[in-house]
C-alpha cells in the first residue's frame, strides 16, 4: 500500500478539516477517542463535524505509534471494493470509515470483517440514520465494547460554552436566547455569526445544499423538498396530517408526504411529535402530528424557500421549536397532549410531566387541559426560565 496522508510528517497543519478547526476561536469537545475493540458507530447531519472527530482520532493514535487507517467512503465504487479494504487492512488496530452510507451493503461487509475476528476498532460514520440503524440492527452482539453515538448541533447550553471559550460577549438568558434562535448549533454558524452575531448566511447556504442534496441522490424531486420546507414552516406549533400537507403541496399523495418527511427526519432535519393517549401512554400515530425542524438554521433556510429573510418576530415559534429538540434529547416518549373539549398541552410525558410554552414574561391563556390534568410535576416556560428550568421524572 503506497504511503498514506497521516503518515507524512505534520499532515495534521495541512489537512483541511483539522485546519479549519484549529483556526475557530472555539474548540468543541471531542466526545470521545475509542481504546477498546468494537463497533463505534456515529451518526449526525453533514457539517457537524463527524469528518473532523474521525480526524482527531486519527491523529491521536498516530501519536501514540498505533496502526490505523482512514477512509472516505465517497471514493469507495461498491460493497466489494469496501471488502477488499478491509482484509487489507486487517494488521490495523483502528479502522476508520467516513459517510460509510455511501456503499450500498455496507453493512454486510462489514459484519463479515467483524465475524472474522481480524478488526480491532472499527468506528463508522454516516449522515443518514436509517442507514445506519438497519446496518446496526442487523449486527446485534457484534459491538464488543463499542456503542452507537449521535454527533448533534450544539444545545443551548453547550452554544454557551463554546461562546464563553471564545471569550465572546456575555449576555442576559434572553439575550443569549435569541442569538441561538438567530444562530443555531451549528459550529460553522457560530463561526461565521461572530462575537456580533452576525446572521450565517453562508453556513445557510451550505445547509440548504446538503438538504436538497441527500434528496436528489436519492432520486427525490428537488421542488417537492421545497414545497414541503414551507408548508411544514408554515404549519409548526399545530398539529397537521399528512392527507393536508399533501393538499398543499404538490405531492398530492399523503403517502409521497410520508415519504419525504421520512428522508428530512433520517437526515437529522425534522423531528415529528405523536400525540399521546393520556390514559395509555402510548402515540396515536394515526392521529394528526407536530413537526419541528432540529435546528433553527434549518428554519431559515425554510423561510428563505419561501422568499423571506431573516425576522425576529419569529422567535416565538422558534421558542416552541427548540423546545421540543431539547426536551426529545433529554427525554424519551415525548409527545403533545390535545382534547377536544380542554385544547392541547404543548408537551406530555404520560404520567410524568406536562409542560406549557408561553413566550412571554408572564404566563397567561393556559390551556384547560393544562390546568385539569392530575400530575403534581406541571410547569410552564416563559422568557424568564426558558430551557433552565427542567421537568422532574
Amino acid at each position: 500500500m503506497s504511503e498514506l496522508f497521516w503518515e507524512l510528517k505534520g499532515w495534521e497543519l495541512e489537512d483541511p478539516h483539522l485546519k479549519r478547526r484549529n483556526a475557530l476561536p472555539f474548540q468543541r469537545t471531542i466526545p470521545f477517542i475509542p481504546v477498546e475493540n468494537g463497533l463505534y458507530i456515529i451518526r449526525g447531519p453533514r457539517q457537524i463535524g463527524k469528518t473532523t472527530w474521525l480526524k482527531e482520532v486519527l491523529s491521536q493514535k498516530v501519536k501514540a505509534k498505533e496502526k490505523c487507517f482512514y477512509l472516505s467512503c465517497e471514493k469507495v465504487q461498491n460493497s466489494g471494493e469496501l471488502s477488499e479494504i478491509l482484509k487489507a487492512t486487517r494488521d490495523y488496530g483502528t479502522i476508520l470509515l467516513d459517510e460509510i452510507n455511501y456503499v450500498e451493503g455496507w453493512d454486510k461487509v462489514v459484519k463479515s470483517e467483524i465475524d472474522s475476528g481480524k478488526s480491532k476498532i472499527l468506528m463508522i460514520t454516516g449522515s443518514h440514520s436509517v442507514d445506519l440503524r438497519r446496518g446496526a440492527d442487523r449486527m446485534p452482539g457484534r459491538f464488543g465494547a463499542g456503542q452507537e453515538f449521535y454527533l448533534l448541533p450544539m444545545s443551548f447550553s453547550e452554544f454557551l460554552e463554546v461562546r464563553n471559550q471564545a471569550g465572546w460577549n456575555k449576555k442576559t438568558h434572553i439575550e443569549n436566547i435569541n442569538d441561538y434562535f438567530k444562530i443555531g448549533g451549528f459550529p460553522a454558524a457560530l463561526a461565521e455569526a461572530g462575537p456580533k452575531v452576525q446572521f450565517p448566511t453562508k453556513t445557510l447556504d451550505t445547509i440548504r445544499r446538503w438538504v436538497v442534496g441527500d434528496f436528489v441522490r436519492l432520486g427525490k424531486q428537488e421542488n417537492f423538498v421545497t414545497e414541503l420546507m414551507i408548508q411544514l414552516l408554515k404549519t409548526m406549533s399545530s398539529p397537521v396530517s399528512l392527507q393536508t400537507i399533501a393538499k398543499k403541496t404538490s405531492m398530492g399523495s399523503h403517502n409521497t408526504a410520508q415519504d419525504y418527511i421520512s428522508v428530512l427526519e433520517d437526515c437529522f432535519a425534522l423531528r415529528t411529535l405523536y400525540l399521546v393517549d393520556q390514559n395509555s401512554g402510548s402515540y396515536r400515530f394515526r392521529s394528526n402530528k407536530k413537526f419541528y425542524f432540529r435546528d433553527p438554521i434549518l428554519f431559515w433556510l425554510a423561510l428563505k424557500l419561501d422568499g423571506k429573510s431573516y425576522d425576529e418576530k419569529h422567535f416565538e415559534k422558534l421558542a416552541e421549536m427548540v423546545a421540543a429538540e431539547h426536551l426529545c434529547s433529554r427525554y424519551d416518549r415525548v409527545g403533545y397532549f390535545s382534547s377536544p373539549s380542554s385544547g392541547e398541552i404543548d408537551f406530555f410525558r404520560h404520567d410524568a410531566w406536562a409542560l406549557e410554552l408561553k413566550w412571554s414574561e408572564i404566563p397567561t391563556n393556559l390551556s384547560k387541559a393544562y390546568l385539569k390534568i392530575a400530575l403534581l410535576n406541571k410547569k410552564v416556560w416563559t422568557k424568564k426560565n426558558y430551557l433552565l428550568e427542567w421537568p422532574e421524572m
